[in-house]
C-alpha cells in the first residue's frame, strides 16, 4: 500500500497539472506554426521572404499536426487521473465518474461558450453579413445551427460552424465521455488486451466520424499512460548507473524516436498508419519534456503561462489569421515575425477574455454551476 502510494505521488510529481500546462504551452505554439505554413495555400497571394527554405517550413509546420494528439492525451490522461487518484470507493465510484465527466463538460463548454458568444458579438457589429453566410437565413434552421455551433457539437452533428477550428470541441466532447468508460475496461481486461482491442476496432472498423477515429487510439494510450504511471516510470528509468551518462543516452534516444516518428508519420505510411504515430508521438515528448525541457527555470514559468492561456488562443487565433485579418497577418513578410506577431495578439486577447471573466464572475458561476451538478 506504501509502495503504490509512492509511485502514485512520483506520478503526480513528474506530470502533474504544471508539466500538462507546461507541454499544453508548447502544443499551442505548434498550432499556430501549424495553420499558418502547412502548405503554401495558406498565404496564397501574400509576398512572403523565407530565410529558412519554404518547402522545411511546409513540412515542419505539417508536422505539428501533432499538437492535436498531444491535446488529446493530455485530456485522456488528466480524466483519468483524477478518476484513479480519488479514494472513493468501488460503491461510489459510479457516482463519481458521474460527477467527473458533468464537471469536465460544464467547465470545457463553459470556456467554449463565453469565448463563441464574445466573437459573435464582435463578428456582429464588424462583420453581420457572416451570421447569415454561414448558418443561413431560414427560421428555425439557422437558430438551431447557432446553438448547436454554440454547444461545440456542429462538427460531430455535421452541421455549418462559425470557424472551422471549433471542431476539435465535438472531440474534446467525445473525449470526456469516453475515457471513463476506456478506464474502467482497462481496468477489467489489463493493458495489453485493451489496447489490443482499441487498435483493432481503430484499423477494422470503419467510425463515420473521421476525426473521432484518427484519435482513438491516442485516447486509449492516454488512459494506459495515467493508469500504468508511464510517464513517470520513463522519466525515472535508468539506462546506466551513472546519472549523466544515462540522461545523456536517453536524451539522444528520444530524439532520435521523435524524429524517426516525424519521418514516418510524413512518409509513405502517413496515412494508414496515421492513429498509431499519433498515440505514440505524445509520450515520447511529454516524457522527454519533462525530464530535460520542464525543468529549465524561467522556461518552466513561461510554458505553464502559455499553457493556462492555450484554450484561449486556440479559439481567437484563426479570427485574426483567416477570418478578418488575414493581409494583416501575413504582412509582416517573415514566417518567425509573422508567428510571433499572432502568438502575441491571440495570447494578449486571451488574457483580455480571463480579465473580462473575472469583472463578470463568471468562473463564480460555472464554479456554481459544478456544484450545483454534483451529486453526494
Amino acid at each position: 500500500m506504501e509502495k503504490s502510494s509512492k509511485a502514485q505521488a512520483s506520478s503526480l510529481t513528474v506530470f502533474g497539472r504544471q508539466e500538462s500546462l507546461c507541454l499544453k504551452g508548447i502544443a499551442i505554439i505548434m498550432l499556430i506554426c501549424h495553420h499558418c505554413f502547412m502548405r503554401p495555400s495558406r498565404y496564397k497571394g501574400q509576398d512572403l521572404i523565407f530565410i529558412i527554405p519554404e518547402p522545411i517550413w511546409n513540412y515542419v509546420a505539417l508536422f505539428f499536426k501533432i499538437c492535436v494528439c498531444i491535446f488529446v492525451f493530455i485530456s485522456a490522461y488528466g480524466i483519468t487521473s483524477k478518476i484513479k487518484n480519488s479514494s472513493v470507493s468501488e460503491d461510489q465510484l459510479p457516482l463519481y465518474v458521474r460527477n467527473v465527466i458533468i464537471s469536465r463538460l460544464i467547465r470545457l463548454l463553459g470556456g467554449f461558450i463565453f469565448v463563441f458568444l464574445l466573437v459573435d458579438l464582435f463578428g456582429f457589429f464588424y462583420d453581420p453579413g457572416r451570421f447569415a453566410e454561414i448558418y443561413g437565413t431560414s427560421f428555425p434552421g439557422s437558430v438551431e445551427y447557432f446553438f448547436i455551433d454554440m454547444l461545440g457539437l456542429a462538427h460531430l452533428l455535421e452541421t455549418p460552424t462559425f470557424l472551422g477550428t471549433y471542431w476539435y470541441y465535438s472531440l474534446a466532447i467525445i473525449i470526456v465521455l469516453i475515457v471513463p468508460a476506456f478506464y474502467l475496461l482497462l481496468r477489467r481486461m489489463g493493458t495489453v488486451p485493451f489496447l489490443g482491442l482499441i487498435a483493432v476496432i481503430n484499423f477494422t472498423v470503419s467510425i463515420p466520424n473521421r476525426d473521432f477515429w484518427h484519435y482513438l487510439l491516442c485516447i486509449a494510450v492516454g488512459v494506459v499512460c495515467a493508469h500504468n504511471n508511464t510517464i513517470a516510470r520513463i522519466v525515472n528509468f535508468q539506462v546506466v548507473k551513472s546519472s549523466k551518462t544515462g540522461c545523456f543516452i536517453k536524451f539522444v534516444i528520444e530524439c532520435i524516436l521523435m524524429f524517426l516518428l516525424m519521418i514516418l508519420r510524413q512518409g509513405p505510411l502517413m496515412g494508414p498508419l496515421y492513429p498509431l504515430w499519433d498515440a505514440l508521438f505524445p509520450v515520447i515528448i511529454a516524457a522527454f519534456c519533462c525530464e530535460f525541457i520542464f525543468i529549465i527555470p524561467g522556461l518552466r514559468q513561461i510554458l505553464i503561462f502559455l499553457g493556462i492561456y492555450s484554450a484561449n488562443i486556440f479559439l481567437v487565433h484563426n479570427y485574426i489569421r483567416k477570418v478578418w485579418f488575414y493581409d494583416f497577418t501575413y504582412s509582416f513578410k517573415y514566417p518567425l515575425v509573422i508567428i510571433t506577431v499572432l502568438f502575441m495578439i491571440s495570447l494578449i486577447l486571451s488574457i483580455l477574455i480571463e480579465q473580462l471573466k473575472k469583472i463578470l464572475h463568471y468562473n463564480q458561476f460555472i464554479n456554481f454551476l459544478v456544484s450545483k451538478s454534483a451529486q453526494q
